[in-house]
């Protein structure tokens, strides 16, 4: 007996070019008129010039093309009280019910930007920690400061005890802080894989890249400054995730230390706390801390927070 097995043809369903040239004028026409550089997307110096896809951008690509995102979260625990987590994102067309594409992301407190942290000098006489390096100007030297609770002592350049110590890159004692950070993190991840899967926007966008920064070419350096500094939520990380891939370009220029105070400032007048502050970052640059703040977005930032100020 002839086996009757149905043979399903692909093309029935299948886009035409036409079709396909009409949704890539589409993505291009929302990126031309809703989306924003540096709010939706950007560029990432030494990554290309293809532009990233951000967090911001992917939900407006998801909202274009009606695309309800759905989570999927597996977490590993981890040793010392690190966590990872896996996320798969799942894009279901609304109008439909039609599964329409996937993406994955992970994330773990093991990555550079969660695991350490910019240690502090402890002062020998007081034990507390409000060592600052002086001024050049002002004969340099070691001073731990007295309007950050110290004790005034003072030492030269010479004689100074904190010879050989590095204070570049101490770990987190406590790796639970931010385990809903990078459970965010690695959600984000997924869902913008997921939206440039679904609406086969690659070569438009690419992705991830946006987190970058935190594995290239970026060395901490010792602060210099004589005032007392905005509190650090995550320090400058270190390329140790992928070290078999060399840095393309010189590191990325940040915001100075006056810009920073002067943006966490206006965030505090807009009635944010720390977490509110965390969270606004992670969105906008993808970390959590004010010193990964680049030049480029600076401006924005600042006008974002002020919008918030005057609605506020």
């Amino acid at each position: 007996m002839e086996n009757a097995v149905q043979r399903y043809d692909m093309t029935q369903e299948a886009m035409t070019p036409a079709t396909v040239v009409n949704q890539v004028q589409l993505i291009q026409h929302v990126m031309e008129k809703v989306m924003k550089d540096g709010e939706h997307y950007g560029v990432i110096p030494g990554c290309g010039k293809k532009p990233s896809l951000l967090k911001a951008g992917a939900e407006k690509l998801s909202l274009t093309f009606r695309l309800a995102p759905a989570y999927e979260v597996n977490e590993k625990e981890m040793l010392n009280g690190h966590r990872e987590y896996y996320v798969k994102c799942t894009l279901t067309h609304i109008p439909t019910d039609k599964v329409f594409g996937q993406g994955v992301g992970a994330c773990s407190t093991m990555e550079g930007k969660y695991r350490f942290r910019k240690g502090e000098l402890l002062c020998p006489d007081c034990g507390k920690a409000t060592i600052i390096k002086g001024k050049k100007e002002f004969g340099g030297g070691w001073i731990c400061y007295g309007k950050k609770g110290g004790c005034g002592k003072k030492w030269t350049d010479a004689d100074n005890p904190f010879e050989g110590i590095d204070t570049d890159r101490v770990e987190h004692d406590n790796p639970a802080d931010y385990y809903n950070t990078v459970l965010k993190m690695a959600k984000k991840r997924a869902h913008v894989d997921a939206v440039l899967t679904a609406t086969a926007a690659s070569d438009i966008f690419t992705q991830d890249v946006e987190d970058m920064p935190e594995v290239i070419n970026v060395t901490p350096k010792v602060a210099q400054h004589t005032e007392p500094d905005v509190p650090d939520f995550v320090p400058t990380t270190s390329p140790d995730r992928y070290p078999e891939e060399p840095p393309v370009e010189p590191p990325v220029a940040m915001i100075t230390e006056a810009q920073r105070k002067r943006f966490y400032a206006m965030a505090k007048g807009a009635g944010r706390e720390d977490a509110d502050i965390k969270q606004f970052l992670i969105d906008m640059i993808g970390s959590e801390s004010t010193k990964d703040i680049p030049k480029s977005k600076y401006e924005y930032l600042c006008t974002e927070v002020a919008k918030k100020a005057e609605a506020a």
